[in-house]
């Protein structure tokens, strides 16, 4: 009898042994929602060993349920004073100040902090500087930027010195101090660090615009708040891509530019409406795990307090509710706005500059008048070609590659045709762009070809030349459009100088708009050639793009 209670205990003792493994295992595998439901039945037959409730709070804080994790830091803390676990206890106190910062309860949070710190030891100096982490935090929330420096100085290990986090506190602190400088010191420090490591570069580039842009150093700001919008992925977190497009319609509005800073203030709300609609299914289902751990815990609820959980249910529908239908008007107004701007880019791709078209009518009524017959059938054939192109492309938001070349070539053709003055026209395509069905948006880079003729080339201009290269690079479409006219430096009246910002202004913003509906970088930059020792002007086109893959 006695060898087989001995053996029944090894067993069970065994079995907990692997339960407590598995439960460990678990938590390096970030199935923090297993560990959690573990631990939480568990919790319901017996206590928790102190190992335990650290896995079970820090579970909480990964899955951010902060509220139940405060409630089982608290426990912790409880059991360590009974099983007077000093070691434990600091742990536990740390978790507990984490779990106030992240519920944003900064008061609360700076009497605790305030009320432990005496009872770190001098071997709990490391516990003790990870609470400094917080304590400093919670200071800086609450304005107490002096405070919140004397705390972060008493953090002197280097390894914590080594952390992004440690770096980008300090330089918010910095900052708060007025001390700009040492704060963009810092910023880049974290960068830095964040960089070798893969992290996020987004929150470090934005904040040291912010600085700049408190300096009125706009240039500076501008380089930086490009840099973190570029590096911008899937795995950014939207509270960063928020506060970037906070600071671009801080960065607009400082420099006058109110139509940009109309448009990331949009984005900034899309961004806050994403934000709240998960902060909302993360509360509810925060509610759903309370709710089953009262269960599990009281295994029967009374009628008042079902009651009271409709109640609450219910009351989060009708919030829903009404949320979903203020963000409904404000979708409409958002969706009018873009379809007016949708429509404006139709009717830009659709339109043919009327005086072209006036000019080329002229020009076949003269031919006709000389009767050059052959010369006006040509003529007329490539004019009913490129408006058949032109009517049939406006009607589509994405055009074959080829169709729009063809437009391109029966634009030039008319040209050289009816103009005294005509010019040498060439397209270079990369070989794995033929055949590959790439669709890209229609007159994108007709506009450019035109500013070429109209502007880069005067009266009897000799040997006049545009070339044209497609390639991929890096998986970007590169359009380079070259001339060889007389350039940018030469261009100085005003009619033509406000003529091709309009062409250009509404191209990048036509760019702008496909970069974010289609996901990928385009953009244009226009050069006087007289840069790499040439003449002429050069425009680099980075077009949006899709593969037909039907084609």
């Amino acid at each position: 009898m006695k060898y087989i209670i001995f053996i029944f205990f090894l067993f069970c003792s065994i079995f907990t042994v692997v339960s407590q493994n598995d439960i460990e295992q678990l938590y390096k595998d970030k199935k923090y929602k297993e560990v959690i439901s573990i631990l939480n039945k568990k919790d319901g037959n017996k206590k928790l060993s102190l190992r335990e409730y650290f896995l079970l709070t820090q579970s909480y804080g990964l899955n951010v349920q902060y509220s139940n994790g405060l409630v089982t830091a608290n426990k912790m803390i409880d059991e360590c004073l009974k099983q007077k676990d000093t070691n434990n206890l600091v742990i536990a106190y740390n978790l507990k100040a984490e779990n106030l910062i992240d519920l944003n309860h900064i008061e609360s949070g700076i009497e605790f902090c305030e009320s432990v710190s005496s009872v770190f030891r001098k071997q709990d100096s490391v516990a003790f500087q990870n609470l400094c982490f917080k304590w400093g935090m919670l200071y800086k929330q609450n304005n107490e930027y002096k405070k919140a420096y004397d705390i972060y100085n008493k953090i002197t290990l280097q390894k914590h010195k080594n952390l992004s986090i440690y770096s980008n506190n300090y330089a918010v602190i910095l900052e708060g101090l007025n001390n700009y400088p040492e704060a963009i010191k810092y910023y880049k420090k974290g960068i830095e660090i964040s960089y070798k490591k893969g992290g996020d570069l987004v929150l470090g580039l934005r904040n040291i615009a912010l600085v700049y842009i408190k300096q009125n150093l706009f240039e500076k700001a501008k380089i930086y708040l490009d840099s973190a919008e570029n590096s911008i992925t899937k795995k950014t977190h939207l509270r960063s891509q928020k506060f970037l497009y906070n600071t671009y319609y801080e960065y607009y509005q400082a420099t006058g530019n109110t139509f940009y800073a109309s448009i990331y203030l949009a984005f900034e709300n899309d961004t806050n409406e994403q934000i709240f609609n998960r902060k909302l299914n993360k509360e509810i289902n925060a509610l759903k795990t309370s709710y089953e751990r009262e269960t599990l815990l009281n295994n029967k609820l009374e009628t008042s307090d079902k009651e009271k959980l409709w109640g609450t249910i219910i009351l989060l529908f009708i919030i829903m509710a009404l949320l979903s239908i203020l963000y409904l008007f404000k979708y409409r107004n958002i969706k009018a706005a873009h379809e007016t701007v949708l429509t404006e880019q139709k009717l830009l791709r659709s339109q043919m500059t009327p005086h072209f078209i006036f000019n080329s009518l002229s020009v076949l009524q003269g031919m006709i008048l000389n009767k050059e017959d052959k010369k006006a059938v040509s003529y007329l054939s490539k004019f009913s070609k490129l408006l058949r192109l032109i009517l049939e492309n406006s009607r589509e938001k994405l055009v074959p590659l080829d169709e729009e070349l063809k437009a391109i070539q029966n634009y030039i053709d008319l040209h050289n045709m009816r103009s005294s003055t005509s010019f040498k026209y060439t397209l270079t395509l990369d070989e794995d762009i033929e055949d590959s069905g790439l669709l890209i948006p229609p007159m994108l880079i007709q506009p450019f070809i035109e500013n070429s003729i109209e502007h880069g080339f005067k009266k009897d201009f000799e040997n006049a030349e545009i070339s044209i290269n497609i390639m991929f690079k890096q998986n970007k479409l590169d359009c380079i459009i070259k001339d060889n006219g007389v350039g940018l430096n030469a261009k100085k009246t005003k009619p033509n100088k406000n003529k091709k910002s309009l062409s250009t202004t509404i191209t990048s913003e036509r760019l702008k708009i496909f970069s974010k509906e289609y996901n990928v970088e385009c953009g244009v930059i226009i050069q006087d050639r007289s840069v790499f020792n040439e003449q002429g002007t050069q425009i680099n086109l980075i077009l949006p793009y899709k593969i037909d893959q039907d084609a």
